[in-house]
């Protein structure tokens, strides 16, 4: 598991203290962290695995779990991961992410950015309107990227088809250089 993180998802593992893994199981561990420090869940993920069923603690690719904050309204507690990489003294800009991997592919460039794993990330809106930084949602096109697209100040797209977290390094630099490199 190791190898895959770091050779086919380009992560650095000696920058994070919120990811676990296993290589005898085949999974990883991501903490999931509100602004107040407290932990609020994790997403395991599984190379393995199949993108359906969707949110499968088994068998599936990705698995997200955040406390329950509100039982009766079915409501959740919003925690994001990638908090490392940002730091609210000097930092102007946080960028805003749908998965893991994405953020990670911003925090090889150098830049502040937290994946937000949420299907509804409308619930992050006030706790990221507290933030002294302007927020850019790096979205996919599809209807989770325009979901995100409005909790931040901007947002910009990947290329149809492509996913943030899968570009080749040429692909990166060149959506780096046209997209977010005037945000910096």
């Amino acid at each position: 598991m190791k190898d895959h993180l770091e050779m086919r998802r380009h992560m650095d593992l000696s920058l994070y203290n919120s990811v676990s893994y296993s290589d005898r199981s085949m999974t990883a561990s991501f903490l999931l962290w509100d602004l107040s420090g407290r932990l609020v869940g994790y997403q395991t993920y599984n190379p393995l695995g199949s993108k359906n069923p969707r949110n499968d603690p088994h068998g599936g690719k990705y698995f997200t779990y955040t406390h329950m904050e509100n039982r009766e309204k079915k409501v959740r507690t919003p925690g994001v991961w990638g908090l490392e990489s940002f730091n609210p003294v000097s930092d102007r800009v946080l960028f805003l992410t749908e998965g893991v991997f994405d953020a990670v592919r911003l925090h090889n460039l150098g830049l502040s950015a937290v994946a937000v794993l949420a299907n509804s990330p409308k619930l992050l809106k006030p706790w990221l309107r507290i933030l002294p930084v302007v927020t850019v949602a790096v979205c996919d096109g599809d209807a989770a990227g325009k979901q995100l697209a409005g909790v931040a100040d901007s947002a910009v797209y990947v290329e149809a088809g492509k996913d943030l977290g899968d570009l080749t390094e040429r692909e990166l630099f060149s959506f780096y250089t046209k997209e977010l490199s005037n945000f910096t």
